[in-house]
């Protein structure tokens, strides 16, 4: 069975989902796949971006999320702050990307999480993705060096190729296969369904 977690860094709901990753993969004895992704390419490859400048209604409008994420920030009873929003996103998801290289993506992306959404410490500069590296366990330079090689560009495209392919629309996402739980809140139908499929 094959299980994968699209997120981007910059998203508050991700931030929510990817902290119940490990209680998952206990529960149902599964390794779920880490695929960041950048949140503006995703919303580019499909063509449609709510944030593009048009008046935000409904789930979109930013003082209902505003609320929403901490309502559930206090369910789960994780901190979470008023994220610094400056950040390079994209090479912020390059180095998530780049830390799979190393076997590190879940350390790596719990690092970032934690510096974005509990510090209020979004990286600025290559030397604070370094130490955000080296807090996760991996090399600081090796890691930088990484960001910029083909291999993590192409690991980045793959990623965003494979969640179009299987109809990924935004983040959070889990997959199993082909069938996708989009949104913090449908965790409850995503271990649903693997309580379905898995002999506990």
């Amino acid at each position: 069975m094959q299980l994968d977690f699209y997120f981007a860094i910059d998203s508050r709901y991700s931030y929510l989902a990817a902290m119940q990753v490990p209680e998952i993969e206990k529960e149902f004895g599964c390794t779920i796949g880490w695929k960041p992704l950048s949140f503006q390419a995703l919303m580019d490859a499909r063509g449609d971006d709510p944030y593009d400048g048009r008046k935000l209604i409904g789930q979109y409008d930013p003082a209902y999320r505003d609320k929403d994420v901490h309502r559930w920030a206090d369910f789960y009873e994780f901190p979470l702050i008023d994220p610094d929003w400056d950040g390079n996103w994209h090479r912020i998801a390059l180095a998530a990307t780049a830390s799979l290289r190393f076997e590190a993506g879940q350390a790596m992306s719990f690092a970032l999480f934690q510096a974005v959404m509990q510090d209020r410490a979004t990286p600025k500069t290559d030397a604070d993705l370094a130490a955000i590296a080296e807090h996760a366990g991996i090399d600081g330079k090796k890691l930088v060096a990484a960001i910029d090689e083909a291999e993590t560009k192409a690991l980045f495209d793959k990623h965003l190729a494979d969640a179009r392919a299987i109809g990924v629309f935004g983040v959070p996402t889990f997959a199993v296969g082909t069938d996708i739980f989009w949104g913090n809140d449908r965790i409850v139908l995503l271990k649903h369904h693997l309580k379905s499929r898995v002999v506990l």
